[in-house]
């Protein structure tokens, strides 16, 4: 995570551009990206700026590209033509795509569409874009890098699709802030201070030029190049570097966990030192030196560390296969020859280590003490300092999972809760490029289909954004915005409280009319619902609709966010998803009959069908997050497990003759159980006292970041605090059972 960006030329004098932007009720957000035209200003008004580029990553860009008949999906940005001397991205042929219209892939993207082919002069076509002509393929990166795409189209490009109505006019708009990075290259001797002092004009001008109906209001900041990756704060909108918070967050973690194996290490050693003393001693009698004693001490604690490595390499190998392990742990890794000197370096001092204080304390004993069996005291004065550790580690431990209830909890609710629509027995088909007319009547006339609609996004998800007015003149409001028909509508069961649906599409003033929800009346000033209908509102691109009916407020994102303002509209040409409502009994067959319709459509492209309810369920509930969670929880637990087996052992060991003698005096297994472990069962009961309030305020402010979400109820923590008495009393309870049910004539004959 710290080896991005290693490979750009002049990371000294380059620089990204944030945004601070703020609206006038308070709202505030510190930003990644930059306004669209700021990058052309900075380039061609000021001296001290050799270079300048911007990295657009526009959505048209996204989806689907197609060369001939194949087709496959690839993402990438605009950019200026000084972002190749900016960056430090080689070309592995062709040239830089510069001229409007041209595109640069990068080897991986060239590789899928073309094989071995050379694909520079061969046409590219996107959906949104068009065709593009290929004119060079990027070298595979030298490193890793915050910016990440497949393929780069020129910046003289976008006005051309402005032209032809394919883009709107964004390279002047300064209200066009999101997902637009601006990167600058100072001359060689300007300070940073020269760029600084530009941006209170900069900021005032970017005022002006959006004009009177602009709400927010900018200041910008200059980010060294070297402070990108990894993140310092947290911004809106950022790239693909990691931030500092999750490098700790993992680091601390391995560390935690490290430490705890560490400890046990030591404390099993020790527990077992009863049966290698006179081991010791006999070596010693027989002329060992304690530099001798040590060295095979602690060259034992390394061979264990290193078989450890090995262990942990085949986990990692099997965990892998899991999609978080790879998003989280180890994308982008490189197993060269740098990193696994690493590994066995860090092996081998892990191993001298944790094998440092047993090897100091094994050698020490001396041979006399040790064949008079006099040794036990001395390791005895330790115990303290590791019932602190036990109790430590089970507190951890107990955290750890206190707090990942709570999140396999919150997104079980997600994932189940009722939103507000209807899921059930619904199927959601993304319209790619078959004639979406055709395939609506199609599926319609299948046997058990009910109704099909159009939406442009699914419910329970995130959606676009527009603004709408009560009227010319008035202040404009931010809203969600889905463009949606009549059917679909009456699929998701939403209910109308005042008015009546859009009209269906057959009729020629569908598109005049729109749905608000409850929070958009209100935020609009339009008085009850039922005073809403019928009033007209503006929208952003200056046309009037009619409000014609109001919707009982729902959840139409996820449950981490509030319900805000929305708008429904008719407008099929953004419609991306054909909604099918199935009858329930005809559940078990419809999935193949709509796989056939879709084949004889489009008999080149697969289909994506997913049931609405699965789909949402698997959105949130992760089954690979959840079960990775459930591994770190459980390695916890089983190291802290065998933190208190070490100390169960050693300290029975230790009490061996006494329980011999309770045994001849009378006393049954079960009361010497209870004698034995009662201390054990008291390092248990102190780390819940520490851990259940931690982890319940960490739970509880984890929940408070979701709009919507459980409670972390007494009955989490008493499950929690249930699974470490289970774990902690079978620990104890099975070792000072084999002490209490031992044969008492050989505890007394042991010396």
């Amino acid at each position: 995570m710290l080896e991005y960006d290693q490979f750009h030329p002049h990371p000294a004098r380059t620089y990204r551009i944030l945004t601070n932007a703020s609206k006038p009720n308070g709202d505030k957000w510190r930003l990644a990206s930059a306004p669209l035209p700021l990058g052309e200003v900075l380039a061609r008004e000021y001296g001290f700026v050799e270079k300048s580029t911007r990295v657009y990553y526009d959505q048209r860009l996204g989806g689907d590209w197609s060369f001939g008949r194949k087709e496959l999906p690839a993402s990438g940005a605009y950019v200026d033509p000084d972002f190749y001397q900016i960056f430090g991205y080689k070309l592995a042929a062709g040239q830089p795509a510069i001229e409007p219209r041209t595109v640069l892939l990068t080897q991986e993207t060239a590789e899928r569409f073309f094989g071995k082919q050379n694909p520079v002069g061969k046409t590219l076509t996107g959906k949104s874009v068009g065709d593009l002509t290929i004119t060079g393929v990027l070298a595979p990166n030298p490193g890793k890098s915050h910016l990440q795409f497949d393929l780069l189209v020129s910046m003289a490009t976008v006005p051309l699709l402005n032209a032809s109505g394919q883009m709107a006019a964004q390279t002047k708009d300064w209200k066009q802030n999101w997902q637009n990075f601006t990167y600058v290259l100072l001359r060689e001797g300007t300070p940073r201070e020269a760029l600084d002092r530009i941006w209170p004009s900069l900021a005032a001008r970017a005022k002006k030029e959006a004009g009177p109906k602009m709400d927010l209001t900018y200041t910008f900041r200059t980010q060294p190049f070297n402070r990108i990756t990894p993140a310092w704060e947290e911004l809106n909108g950022s790239s693909w570097e990691p931030t500092l918070g999750s490098i700790l967050g993992v680091g601390g973690m391995a560390l935690v966990i490290l430490l705890m194996a560490g400890f046990n290490y030591v404390n099993l050693t020790l527990a077992r030192s009863l049966n290698r003393a006179r081991e010791v001693g006999i070596r010693k009698v027989a002329g060992a030196r304690r530099s001798q004693l040590m060295g095979q001490f602690l060259a034992e604690s390394v061979l264990v560390a290193f078989l450890a490595l090995g262990l942990s390499y085949f986990i990692l190998n099997l965990l892998e296969l899991l999609p978080s392990v790879q998003r989280w742990l180890t994308r982008d890794i490189k197993q060269d020859w740098v990193l696994w000197s690493f590994f066995i370096g860090f092996t081998f001092l892990t191993g001298l280590v944790a094998g440092w204080v047993p090897a100091r304390v094994l050698s020490a004993y001396q041979p006399v003490q040790v064949l008079k069996g006099a040794f036990g005291p001395r390791l005895f004065r330790g115990i303290g300092l590791r019932k602190g550790l036990i109790v430590a580690q089970f507190a951890v431990s107990l955290f750890f999972m206190v707090f990942v209830v709570a999140y396999y909890r919150q997104f079980s609710y997600m994932a189940t809760a009722a939103y507000g629509f209807d899921r059930q027995n619904s199927i959601n088909i993304p319209l790619e490029d078959v004639n979406p007319g055709i395939l609506a009547n199609e599926i319609a006339s299948l046997k058990g289909v009910q109704r099909v609609g159009f939406t442009s996004d699914v419910l329970g998800f995130h959606i676009g954004q527009t603004q709408i007015s009560p009227g010319p003149g008035q202040e404009f409001i931010d809203v969600s915005h889905y463009s949606a028909d009549h059917n679909f509508i009456l699929n998701m069961n939403l209910k109308v409280v005042a008015g009546e649906n859009i009209p269906p599409a057959t009729r020629d003033s569908a598109g005049r009319f729109v749905l608000l929800n409850e929070k958009a009346v209100a935020a609009l000033r339009l008085g009850s619902p039922g005073e809403a209908v019928g009033k007209t509102i503006r929208l952003r691109d200056s046309t009037e609709a009619q409000v014609a009916g109001v919707l009982k407020d729902f959840n139409y994102q996820n449950l981490s966010r509030p319900i805000r303002p929305m708008m429904l509209r008719y407008d099929p040409v953004r419609f991306r998803y054909l909604n099918v409502k199935v009858d329930p009994m005809a559940a078990g067959n419809i999935m193949g009959d709509l796989e056939r319709v879709w084949k004889k459509l489009s008999p080149y492209k697969p289909v994506q069908l997913q049931w609405y309810d699965d789909h949402l369920y698997d959105h949130h509930l992760h089954l690979d997050d959840q079960m990775l969670l459930f591994v770190l929880t459980l390695m916890a637990m089983s190291i802290a497990g065998l933190g208190l087996l070490g100390i169960v052992t050693y300290t029975t060991a230790l009490r061996t003759k006494e329980v011999g003698v309770r045994k001849v005096l009378g006393a049954n297994v079960g009361q010497i159980v209870f004698l034995l472990s009662r201390g054990f069962m008291m390092l248990l009961l102190i780390a819940a006292v520490i851990a259940l309030p931690l982890g319940f305020v960490a739970g509880t402010l984890f929940l408070q970041s979701f709009a919507f979400h459980v409670d972390l109820g007494i009955g989490t923590l008493l499950f929690c605090f249930g699974v470490l008495l289970l774990l902690g009393g079978l620990t104890v309870g099975i070792q000072t059972f084999r002490a209490a049910a031992a044969d008492p004539a050989r505890a007394l004959r042991t010396e």
